[in-house]
């Protein structure tokens, strides 16, 4: 039995005695009340049964997302998709419901149905009302970035700009604003996205920013700073060479479209 395996089924045999507690506790109360006519009993027992009840929602839910991951290791997508969807839908809280709903967007991406995953970003971000999280999703939730994807390419540039200021993740804002022909805003960007992660295709990006301000040693510099960080990967090296030339650029959105189903 695998690690998930053993995981899941100990979910499942939690759900299971979660749920026997709350029948037993909810026949206890009313057979209490019944002996003693005291309010205090039913009382006692619908707080326990709201706590069995709480515990017993959120295990369910914990339950159907493992098992949406594991039908997507298996590739069994259309039960992955139906777990998440079944996640999504007994989530109680707003971040959860909307963090759910968010992953089921990210499937959906995976399977290259763009419009549909964007469908589901859209929903998250209407529950939650920010791309951001608080301490205790933020390490788990992923899905803005994957959205900022789909944004960038169905040019709905406003909502890039939104995650890049709600996540503090500038990539697609510096790709947008090169989208846009805005490069001194590109150039803000950038500078930002270099301090949060000085990698080669970071410096690559903003080398091809300066190139089209005019800035040509600047340019120049971030390009070799760009291979250095290759360590010597030629393919690596080529990349980053051809992501300072126009035609990288203008044929970016177009390739992915059609990866994602987006293309019209």
């Amino acid at each position: 039995m695998t690690g998930v395996n053993f995981i899941q089924n100990a979910l499942y045999l939690a759900v299971y005695l979660i749920f026997v507690c709350l029948i037993g506790v909810l026949f206890y109360g009313v057979k209490k009340y019944k002996q003693e006519k005291r309010f205090g009993s039913i009382f006692v027992t619908a707080l326990v049964s709201i706590f069995l009840f709480f515990m017993l929602n959120q295990t369910a839910v914990v339950c159907l997302y493992s098992q949406s991951l594991l039908s997507f290791g298996n590739y069994n997508y259309p039960a992955g998709i139906n777990c998440s969807l079944w996640a999504a839908r007994l989530a109680i809280s707003r971040e959860q419901k909307s963090a759910m709903y968010g992953e089921l967007g990210k499937n959906y991406m995976f399977l290259k149905e763009g419009a549909k995953a964007i469908e589901y970003f859209d929903k998250a971000y209407k529950i939650n009302g920010s791309y951001a999280y608080s301490d205790n999703f933020s390490i788990l939730v992923s899905w803005p970035f994957f959205a900022g994807i789909l944004y960038l390419l169905n040019g709905d540039y406003d909502k890039v700009y939104e995650i890049a200021k709600d996540t503090n993740s500038y990539g697609m804002a510096v790709t947008a604003s090169i989208m846009q022909k805005d490069y001194k805003k590109a150039l803000a960007y950038s500078n930002m996205n270099i301090r949060r992660s000085p990698i080669a295709i970071n410096y690559s990006s903003r080398s091809y920013i300066h190139k089209k301000l005019n800035q040509d040693k600047l340019a120049e510099g971030d390009l070799q700073k760009a291979v250095s960080l290759c360590k010597c990967n030629t393919r690596c090296i080529a990349l980053q060479k051809e992501r300072t030339k126009d035609s990288y650029w203008l044929s970016y959105a177009a390739n992915k479209k059609k990866k994602y189903g987006l293309a019209k």
